[in-house]
């Protein structure tokens, strides 16, 4: 590359103020070298200092001042081309810094490097700058969500497909013999990776905003009633009390099938981590134009950093036991990325390790009244 280069942004900013500096030179040149024998001579009329002076007299000194005038105009225009042109350079290069580092940083960027960030200072540039960051945050952030997603749902699927190959090759080399066990243990393997590919292509829908959502007005005690009956049977399979207090008129707007699953996820998580005999309570109340929906349990509760973690993709605060019951991880992060998706948001709360957990989402309520028609399957 070469020390100047025409196109590049400090140059053009060195250029552009040498040019105002030489307009404004050229301006004062030809300004003072017009105006001044006038006002010389005007000055000197009005003090009668010309009076008496014989022709030659008044040429040579006419002659003289425009000598002088000149002389001080090359002095004084020279002295400032200097000045111009180093506050010039100064301020240019400063100028072009924030600009050049930005540029070097994207490049950066664009090579697959998201920790670059740029120093933010004040005003536009400074603007620009935090924005790039912001940016490069992000993008950051995705890039270890991807190689997280990769590593996890590599982790995942390892599982089933071991214990698929290694039924279907106990079958052929004879170790097993084909019976109701082993199609049962074949059967329910495929459908737990049929159930993760499912999760990951609804939570992917929902993240990348891909999903068509159809917004109604939906009456919330019948949401919730009917996620009480879905879940009926595995909670009583359990014996858990699973009590609906959902008798305050609430209309919500959302889709009626995505707020259906997100409910679902919600009291079926609910379910999955309470003990034998224990209670899931489902509520719903308005608060303003807010509609809100909590699920709250007697199970073994969160603690703080679990709950900083418990909405994350294959999250789950006990793996062991959320495996053996069939959970993939992936449905509270598909319950906040649907949530999310219809303009709400929600949040876990627990008193502690023991004392139970309570999961909330508000959603906006209607302005009008309900539509009707079957609630369509969640799944």
């Amino acid at each position: 590359m070469k020390w100047i280069d025409p196109g590049r942004l400090r140059w053009r900013l060195l250029a552009g103020n040498l040019l105002v500096t030489a307009a404004g030179a050229i301006t004062v040149a030809v300004g003072v070298s017009l105006a001044a024998p006038l006002a010389f001579e005007h000055a000197m009329d009005s003090q009668g200092a010309m009076a008496g002076m014989g022709t030659m007299m008044s040429s040579s000194v006419r002659a003289a001042f425009g000598d002088a005038v000149g002389s001080a105009l090359v002095l004084g225009v020279g002295a400032a081309t200097l000045v111009a042109i180093a506050v010039a350079a100064i301020i240019s290069t400063r100028l072009a810094r924030p600009i050049t580092e930005l540029t070097a940083a994207s490049r950066q960027v664009a090579g697959g490097e998201y920790a670059q960030r740029v120093p933010v200072g004040s005003g536009e540039l400074g603007d620009l700058a935090a924005s790039f960051n912001d940016m490069a945050a992000s993008l950051d952030a995705t890039e270890r969500r991807r190689h997280e997603l990769i590593g996890d749902v590599a982790h995942e699927l390892r599982t089933p497909i071991a214990s698929l190959r290694g039924y279907i090759e106990g079958l052929d080399e004879g170790v097993f013999t084909p019976g109701l066990d082993a199609w049962r243990v074949l059967g329910d393997q495929a459908s737990r990776l049929a159930r993760l590919v499912d999760d990951l292509s609804d939570l992917w829908r929902a993240e990348a905003r891909d999903m068509v959502l159809i917004p109604e007005d939906l009456d919330g005690p019948t949401l919730v009633e009917d996620a009480i009956e879905r879940h009926r049977a595995s909670a009583a399979a359990r014996s858990i009390e699973l009590v609906a207090d959902a008798g305050e008129p609430v209309h919500l707007r959302a889709d009626r099938a995505r707020v259906a699953q997100v409910i679902d996820n919600l009291v079926g998580n609910a379910i999955r981590y309470t003990p034998e005999r224990g209670r899931v309570r489902v509520r719903l109340a308005a608060r303003g134009n807010i509609a809100q929906v909590s699920v709250t349990d007697t199970g073994p509760g969160l603690t703080q950093d679990q709950l900083a973690q418990v909405f994350e993709r294959f999250y789950r605060v006990d793996s062991s036991r959320s495996r053996d019951v069939g959970g993939s991880g992936l449905g509270l992060a598909i319950a906040k990325a649907l949530t999310e998706a219809m303009g709400g948001r929600i949040w876990a709360t627990s008193p502690g390790t023991g004392l139970g957990a309570t999961f909330s989402l508000e959603l906006p309520v209607s302005s009008g009244p309900p539509t009707s028609g079957d609630l369509p399957d969640a799944h």
